[in-house]
């Protein structure tokens, strides 16, 4: 068995020290890029229910999801998930205003019976 000196087994541990840093940094790069990843799929799960209910219906899918990811970034993401599940199928659609009703939210028929007209 061959002895081996000390100035090669620095250097050998030099290098594996240089490889495992090299695999590290690349193994926390790809971490960041996945969390990046599922957060981005989360907040079009999101924006997708959200329509769903009639919200934010003036946004379309891809911007509410850009908005959505700024907010998780922020850590308000749950709160908003939470927001959202409380929310009724199709809320945005029963608060819509009648606007075909003249003059104080009573019909013709209506303000003729109550002495409004005339």
């Amino acid at each position: 068995m061959d002895k081996l000196s000390y100035s090669k087994i620095a250097e050998v541990l030099q290098d594996a020290k240089d490889a495992l840093l090299a695999v590290t940094d690349e193994r926390d790069k790809l971490a960041e890029e996945n969390a990046g990843m599922k957060r981005r799929i989360e907040a079009e799960k999101l924006a997708s229910v959200m329509h769903s209910k009639g919200i934010r219906m003036d946004v379309d899918p891809e911007t509410l999801a850009g908005e959505l990811e700024k907010e998780a970034d922020g850590g308000r993401f749950e709160v908003i998930r939470e927001a959202v599940d409380m929310v009724g199928p199709n809320m945005g659609l029963a608060a819509s205003i009648n606007e075909d009703v003249p003059g104080g939210g009573a019909t013709a028929f209506e303000q003729y019976i109550f002495g409004n007209v005339g």
